[in-house]
């Protein structure tokens, strides 16, 4: 538990420090897909609101740390790009009170512009409004005083001016901290305490709860898992079983060199290879090609939805088995190897015993403590393997609404997913514990 808090407080300090966020992408920028026949003023005001009601306008920490020269206020100036540029200039000249000014005359100059004039200096308005280099600041003045002439001069002599003010009048007030304490109302602090009482909030990309998206979506997931995890054990444990056997050489020599040849094949390579032969209609169509149907389950019987759930998914199951039988297969058959070699082995044939008998009643019991950690390894595996696969063939569940947090920068669904994540691999090394007090009891005496 405390190393799922630490790592859950880990990711979530981690997505407050990703470049861009949903409402900028979504509200503020004119092409987006929300207010797009907004004008700016609209824009930012519907940012505000989304902030407001998200709770993104509280500070992210219970303290924080910025430089002295740096205002209270600075975290409300947007887009990103524009406070960025106003935290650098701050950063490398140390007056904030030049910097925000010439922020005004930027802001002056683009209000005093027609449409004709802003389209025609777009590039230029561009660089006022976001580099952070003084030389460039001044070329795309120059570039706009020979474009407008006089019409605008007011806010270009001053923009001019804060730049010569910043140059010659540079601080060193940026070196200093300025350490602010702001108690329980941050965003954190809500969000852990959201977390305890079992809630994840809503989707800023649906506005529905997060827990109501990952219940509809993880069934896909969760049977996806199932059905791989256990097939593929079943056929490596059988594999490899075979494979030890004194008689089984030529199957040796044909599957350990076909078992390495499909380990180094990519998993995205071997999904598309298995589209591309089964589910095309130019080679073999055995398959539909991605999705999981077009009818509602309301007119279908359990047969038919299950027969229907199988044939999307046949091909994710054989490429999560394919993709991981080799790995499986080669530690379980080392393992029984090393293990066929112990004096009790060769006791056990001594005594005249049957080869199966030999290796299913007395090797594969004593190598069950390799086998565990590696099924306690390859069940995280198979969870990330099942998120590039649902992409892959468009599949509903956890992994493809991880991907669409990921795009539409949908923080909340995207903390809840990762915690699901190493919730899941957490609760494999606690089965492997288990395990190991079972195959091994001398494993349980020695932790009591």
């Amino acid at each position: 538990m405390v190393a799922l808090f630490v790592l859950g407080t880990t990711l979530f300090l981690l997505s407050r420090l990703l470049p861009g966020s949903f409402g900028e992408e979504r509200i503020l920028q004119r092409e987006a897909s929300y207010y797009s026949t907004s004008d700016e003023n609209s824009r930012r005001k519907a940012y505000f609101r989304f902030q407001q009601r998200a709770g993104l306008d509280k500070p992210v920490f219970y303290v924080s740390i910025s430089p002295a020269a740096l205002p209270d206020t600075v975290q409300q100036i947007v887009p990103e790009a524009r406070r960025r540029q106003l935290e650098v200039l701050t950063f490398l000249y140390g007056n904030w009170p030049a910097v925000s000014a010439y922020d005004a005359h930027v802001n002056q100059l683009y209000a005093q512009l027609d449409p004709k004039e802003k389209q025609k200096l777009g590039p230029e308005l561009q660089t006022l409004r976001s580099s952070t280099n003084i030389k460039e600041l001044r070329q795309a003045l120059n570039k706009t005083t020979k474009a407008i002439g006089s019409s605008a001069s007011k806010p270009i002599a001053a923009i001019e001016q804060q730049l010569q003010t910043l140059e010659n009048n540079a601080s060193t007030s940026f070196l200093v901290p300025q350490l602010q304490w702001h108690g329980t109302n941050n965003q954190y602090h809500q969000w852990l305490a959201d977390i305890l009482k079992g809630e994840f909030g809503s989707s800023y990309r649906t506005g529905r709860p997060v827990l109501e998206m990952i219940w509809e979506a993880i069934g896909n997931t969760f049977w996806l898992l199932l059905c791989s995890m256990a097939i593929t054990i079943v056929l490596g444990l059988e594999l490899s079983i075979q494979m030890v056997k004194g008689r089984m050489h030529w199957l040796r020599r044909l599957t350990l060199p076909s078992l390495f040849i499909l380990d180094s094949i990519p998993l995205f390579v071997l999904a598309l290879l298995l589209l591309v032969l089964f589910a095309n209609p130019d080679f073999l169509q055995l398959f539909p090609m991605y999705g999981m149907g077009y009818y509602m389950p309301q007119t279908l019987t359990i047969w038919q939805q299950l027969t229907q759930w199988f044939q999307f998914m046949a091909l994710p199951m054989i490429c999560l088995i394919l993709v991981n039988l080799p790995y499986i297969a080669n530690q379980i058959y080392t393992s029984l190897q090393a293990t066929l070699g112990s004096d009790y082995i060769r006791t056990a044939k001594a005594k005249g015993l049957p080869e199966h008998r030999i290796i299913r009643s007395h090797a594969f019991r004593n190598s069950l403590i390799p086998l565990i950690t590696i099924v306690s390894d390859f069940l995280p595996a198979l969870v990330d393997g099942a998120f590039i696969i649902e992409t892959v063939f468009a599949i509903p569940g956890i992994g493809r609404l991880l991907v669409e947090s990921v795009v539409a920068r949908d923080y909340p669904v995207l903390l809840a997913v990762v915690l699901i994540i190493l919730t899941v691999r957490m609760f494999a090394y606690a089965l492997a514990d288990i395990g190991y007090a079972w195959a091994d009891p001398r494993v349980k005496e020695q932790a009591a």
